[in-house]
């Protein structure tokens, strides 16, 4: 047999083997098929066909209308694949099979039946599709059922036959990833991906590419260019690495999990805490855990079985999984570069550097190297972790893991991108809908339902008929809906909180306690009472729990809310015989900004500036409210139904003759106000449209405060919280004005200089012989000769606005037209 299994192998060094473990032989091409397996195409550096069962020879191309292989000077018929050949392992040829449990970690012997034992792990029945009886002890033959009262199996003829009882199950054999914390099966290659983490490459002792997503075949190269691994004779696909297998226990809510050889209990606060024993059983008191196959008695604090008593043992935290671990917003910190995720100890190595001990508050052991929970001690001599009072072990020692150091914006994880025009926020998953376009599930590295409508967590499985996610250890949760995706237009346009204040397109607004807007980053979202707070549409704030809720649904976490963006654009106006200013007039000698409103303050005796349009003005004199709303003296607030909000204070208005100040950028050039200096590449000034502008480095463009400049890509990226929030295209810089008398000359509008308009506004015809002011330089003078438009913009009358040519401004954002930006006359 021995000498069967050499000639075998000898077989395969000398075959080519394709990424889903197939076998070609050598001289072949492996080339993708219809199920998505791989087959063989007869032919060396073959061009596999789009059709996914044909080839052509190499240097040729697929005509797949006229079933031939073309290039310049020849034409010949394609070729057909073949299937490729499964590589068969010694232990297959030897006749030893086995089932795989569905734990996925243990296996039974072939014809026989994985069921469950009375400490949740499994056995094995010696019988194949056996009945595994509810006492989790003894299991009967196919079509029978278990009499438990007289320990029988029983047919549907009244036979009886002898229960069976069942027998430990085996460990698959795995390969331990290096740190031991992760592993990889049996014939795989262990591999570092991209995020840390290792992966499995299903090659033996494979070759791991530089890339840290592909790997190949040993004694080939990676051809990262082509896709391909390549050797002195052959060519074949570069395989795709899968995650590797954690040695931690997943608790069942998916973002908990305990160390290796421990057991995963609920704790009083409905988190999970862990056992310090495997296959414990979790007593009700939620505190303390027993052995497998004992009872809990928490009158006597002990442990029954059959053989005696037992102390209980206490339970300990358990840690978040890494994907809730590695944002570092609920950091701790350990110094000012380095810190550890939330729920964990920040310990020093033996080097100096941090580690992380995966524990909250938890006790830094002396060897640097070790750490303990909270309220206990080390006992480096024995390795455990022992209790102060009574000096019995608890616990393991637990290893630390390495600090990360902080991450900047630029470095943040981008929205999932779903194609070229559809994303999902943040780590949210992409799934198909029915009719074929994208919707996101509220996971990351979620299982999308074959409903088309649903969507489960990582390592479950969809459960149609029942309408839930089944994990592999019986713990079963409901399904979550799928919400709607961002699209690139939704992504453009804003929403509008409103008249000074908007969110980005795919946002809503919210109110804060201090009654000014906030943005929460889901569309058409519910706003929580806490102010602070929200949740995706169709769901209930859960304020007590702090949980988004939907009947028959899991629960999500809620979203904290981010500050609102001012809103800064410019409309234009009708045009009137007598153009009015850019300034509310308080009365002939005092003035306000526009969009304010003036209010008369009676202490002072004077007017006053409420920053809002069209304001209420209180009693008091000092303060006023948003239109709409009605002053509270009693409370100093401003109250609209059930909503109260604080109430604004005024500022002094302008008297006459003190002019706006424009924005110095030297002794020589200004901006208007509300606008931001920026260099511009001649090295004068110019002018962002944006307050607070940030100024990007090619000198031609701007960005909105809380954006940077993304020059890549020509974009404005806002991140919060590490997340790409949304990206607005850049905007242009103009160049400034001079600070000089000039400014001051009016513009004449006709050859008699009867009629003339200040020098930043543009002349308009109202009549054949009249003329009128249109606030803004190098304006468009519309037809009706009634309004006029920005420069950049065309007169639309048939909608009665201005719409935006195709240079892309930030102003585009302002509106929810897909095709175009559009402002109402």
């Amino acid at each position: 047999m021995i000498g069967v299994v050499c000639l075998a192998l000898l077989g395969l060094t000398s075959a080519l083997i394709c990424p889903d473990g197939g076998m070609c032989n050598d001289g072949n091409t492996c080339c993708k098929t219809p199920s998505g397996g791989y087959g063989c195409c007869p032919l060396p550096n073959a061009e596999c066909c789009s059709d996914h069962l044909h080839c052509c020879y190499e240097g040729t191309v697929c005509d797949l209308v006229h079933s031939k292989c073309l290039n310049k000077t020849v034409s010949l018929p394609w070729v057909r694949r073949v299937p490729a050949q499964h590589i068969i392992s010694p232990l297959m040829m030897e006749g030893v099979r086995a089932v795989i449990c569905p734990d996925g970690e243990s296996e039974c012997p072939d014809d026989t039946t994985c069921c469950q034992l009375p400490e949740g792990s499994w056995g094995c029945c010696p019988l194949a599709k056996a009945v595994c009886c509810e006492d989790k002890m003894h299991c009967c033959p196919e079509g029978t059922k278990c009499d438990l009262a007289h320990s029988k199996c029983v047919s549907p003829t009244l036979e009886t036959f002898a229960m069976r009882e069942k027998g430990p199950a085996m460990k698959k054999q795995t390969v331990t990833c290096p740190g031991g914390t992760s592993r990889c099966p049996n014939g795989t290659t262990c591999c570092l991906l991209t995020s840390g983490d290792y992966g499995c490459c299903p090659y033996l002792e494979a070759v791991c590419c530089t890339d840290k997503l592909h790997c190949c075949p040993g004694n080939t190269t990676c051809d990262l260019e082509h896709d391909m691994c390549t050797s002195t004779n052959t060519q074949t696909p570069l395989a795709k690495k899968t995650p590797a297998i954690s040695n931690d226990v997943d608790c069942p809510d998916k973002v908990s999990s305990c160390p290796e050889e421990t057991t995963c209990c609920l704790l009083g606060d409905r988190s999970y805490g862990c056992c310090p024993m495997p296959s414990a059983v979790c007593c009700p008191d939620h505190l303390h855990c027993c052995p497998g196959g004992t009872t809990c008695d928490l009158e006597q604090s002990t442990c029954v079985s059959k053989h005696g008593q037992t102390s209980m043992a206490v339970k300990f935290p358990a840690t978040l999984t890494t994907t809730s671990l590695q944002s570092p917003v609920n950091a701790v910190p350990c110094n000012d570069t380095v810190a550890c995720a939330d729920g964990t100890t920040c310990c020093k190595l033996l080097n100096g550097e941090w580690a992380c001990c995966p524990l909250p508050k938890a006790v830094c052991c002396d060897d640097h190297l070790h750490c303990c929970p909270h309220g206990t001690i080390c006992n480096l001599a024995e390795s455990t972790c022992d209790d102060p009072t009574s000096g019995s072990a608890l616990v393991p020692m637990l290893d630390k893991v390495p600090a990360f150091s902080y991450v900047s914006q630029e470095e943040s994880l981008p929205n999932s991108i779903c194609d070229k025009s559809t994303s999902c926020p943040g780590k949210s998953t992409c799934c198909k809908t029915t009719t074929g376009n994208w919707a996101c599930c509220p996971l990351p590295n979620a299982v999308c339902c074959d409903d088309h409508l649903h969507c489960c967590p990582h390592g479950t499985v969809c459960n149609l008929e029942a309408s839930t996610c089944d994990d592999p250890s019986g713990f079963n949760m409901p399904w979550v809906t799928k919400v709607a995706a961002l699209t690139t237009q939704a992504q453009l346009a804003t929403e509008k909180c409103d008249e000074q204040t908007m969110c980005p397109g795919g946002t809503t607004c919210c109110r804060q306690n201090s009654g000014q807007w906030a943005c929460c980053p889901l569309p058409h979202a519910v706003c929580c009472d806490d102010h602070e707070h929200c949740c995706p549409k169709g769901y209930t704030c859960n304020v007590a729990e702090q949980t988004c809720d939907k009947a028959g649904t899991l629960s999500l976490p809620w979203i904290p809310r981010v500050p609102a963006l001012l809103l800064h654009r410019v409309l234009p106006q009708a045009i009137a015989p007598s153009f009015p200013l850019a300034k509310n007039m308080c009365d002939p000698h005092t003035s306000c900004p526009k969009y304010t409103t003036c209010c008369f303050m009676n202490k002072a005796g004077k007017w006053g500036c409420c920053p809002l349009p069209k304001a209420v003005c209180c009693a008091n004199g000092d303060h006023c409210c948003p239109s709409g709303y009605s002053c509270d003296g009693h409370k100093t607030s401003c109250t609209k139904g059930p909503l109260t909000i604080p109430w604004y204070r005024k500022v002094k208005a302008l008297t006459e003759g003190a002019m706006l100040k424009d924005v110095k950028c030297d002794d020589k050039s200004s901006c208007a106000s509300g606008a931001t200096c920026c260099k511009l590449p001649t090295g004068k000034w110019g002018c962002c449209p944006l307050v607070k502008a940030v100024c990007c480095t090619d000198h031609e463009h701007c960005c909105p405060q809380g954006y940077s400049c993304n020059m890549q890509t020509g974009t404005c990226e806002k991140l919060v919280e590490a997340i790409l929030l949304r990206t607005v295209s850049l905007t242009k810089v103009a160049e400034s004005q001079q600070r000089a008398a000039e400014m001051s000359i009016d513009v004449t509008c006709d050859s008699t200089g009867e009629y003339s308009c200040p020098k930043l506004e543009t002349c308009c015809k109202t009549s054949p012989t009249e003329w009128s002011c249109c606030p803004a330089p190098k304006a468009i003078c519309c037809v009706d000769t009634r309004h006029c438009c920005p420069l950049g913009y065309t007169c639309d009358l048939e909608r009665g606005g201005c719409s935006q040519q195709a240079e892309l401004t930030w102003d585009m954002f302002y509106s929810h037209d897909k095709k175009r930006d559009f402002v109402p006359f």
